[in-house]
């Protein structure tokens, strides 16, 4: 039923489902992996909600991503974002002057390890296991979970904090979509941002919490702290630093989309994005003592991290990072921001208030 209620939402939009490639050679296609990681993952989030959300990916070239509610709760991933996040991370792990003391002592000086990514052709077929793959390989992998993860808990916050509930009592039987602005959503520009930011808020927060759960970046602790000057939060510090440079990833990442595609979206830019959500953090961890770090050393690891993600988009595309246009955004360009999320709140909160957590009721 949820198959047969996704693929009639992607028919309704226009949309092709994309067909995931069978096993290759021993190995199963990243596709594949990941959307059984995402039914399990939104499982467990949905927690006592009354349907599993049916999930799956659209076969298109535009880094998009919806949320719908037909018979069934959807969230559908476009193939673009995978494909664009799971390439990026492995080509960086192939430049060994990003994070060049993961894997040796003096990498820069000496002859460089086996490269990370794959023959051509194979680079989205993958073990399941990456335990014995050698370490760059493993922290791409780590890298690229997190930001797939963010993704999908992003769409899962527009079904359970009302949005899709609320654009469906203004505008009918419609997705919510990360872009195009659609005037017949009937919904004002600031209120699409509004719920942007807050779709970002229950995605951060479910993403660190996983983080904090699971520390799957621990491994990775003594290589970055050897060159990265990083207050010390024990075993999470890796984790911390790396969840955020992955979540930064996917902002800068879809920025550039945007640019090349030209088409308008509702989310700011990726510096002034992770500003707003810094305070989420640093409060959901001293609210469930996760962390001692106090809220200029989340600033400091978080710019740490964000300029570092910054730099490797950068140098992979052969440009220059401008750190002083990153800085600009964590001064009063985020208070403002975050002010006028909190003035639309005013009238838009109480109305998603009645509709948040709602679902598809059981059959």
């Amino acid at each position: 039923m949820s198959e047969d209620a996704f693929e009639a939402a992607l028919t309704s939009l226009g949309l092709r489902k994309f067909e995931i490639p069978g096993p290759k050679s021993g190995s199963r296609h990243l596709f594949e992996i990941f959307a059984e990681v995402a039914r399990t993952r939104l499982s467990a989030v949905s927690g006592n909600h009354a349907e599993p959300v049916a999930f799956g990916f659209a076969e298109h070239r535009a880094f998009n991503a919806f949320a719908h509610r037909t018979s069934k709760d959807i969230v559908c991933l476009y193939s673009t974002p995978i494909r664009v996040l799971w390439s990026f991370f492995n080509a960086m792990m192939e430049n060994r002057q990003i994070f060049p003391w993961i894997d040796e002592d003096d990498v820069l000086g000496g002859a460089a390890p086996p490269l990370a990514l794959a023959p051509k052709g194979d680079l989205f077929f993958i073990c399941e296991d990456a335990s014995d793959k050698p370490i760059r390989q493993r922290l791409a992998r780590a890298l690229f979970d997190v930001a797939a993860d963010f993704l999908l808990m992003h769409e899962l916050g527009h079904l359970r904090n009302g949005h899709v509930a609320l654009l469906q009592q203004r505008a009918g039987a419609r997705p919510f979509r990360e872009f195009p602005h659609d005037a017949a959503d009937k919904f004002e520009i600031p209120e699409v941002e509004a719920m942007e930011f807050d779709a970002d808020g229950f995605a951060i927060q479910k993403v660190f919490e996983r983080v904090h759960r699971e520390t799957p970046f621990a491994e990775f602790t003594e290589g970055l702290l050897h060159d990265h000057r990083l207050a010390a939060d024990g075993a999470y510090t890796a984790s911390w630093y790396f969840a955020w440079f992955a979540v930064y990833s996917v902002f800068r990442l879809f920025d550039e989309a945007m640019e090349i595609s030209e088409i308008p979206h509702m989310q700011p830019p990726a510096a002034l994005r992770q500003a707003c959500l810094l305070p989420t953090i640093a409060a959901l961890a001293s609210a469930n003592g996760w962390s001692a770090l106090s809220l200029q050393q989340w600033v400091n690891l978080a710019t740490d991290a964000g300029l570092e993600a910054e730099r490797t988009v950068t140098s992979l595309r052969g440009m220059k990072p401008d750190a002083r246009g990153y800085m600009a955004a964590w001064s009063g360009a985020a208070f403002e921001r975050l002010g006028h999320y909190l003035e639309t709140w005013q009238h838009l909160g109480p109305q998603l208030a009645a509709l948040k957590g709602d679902s598809v009721p059981a059959e």
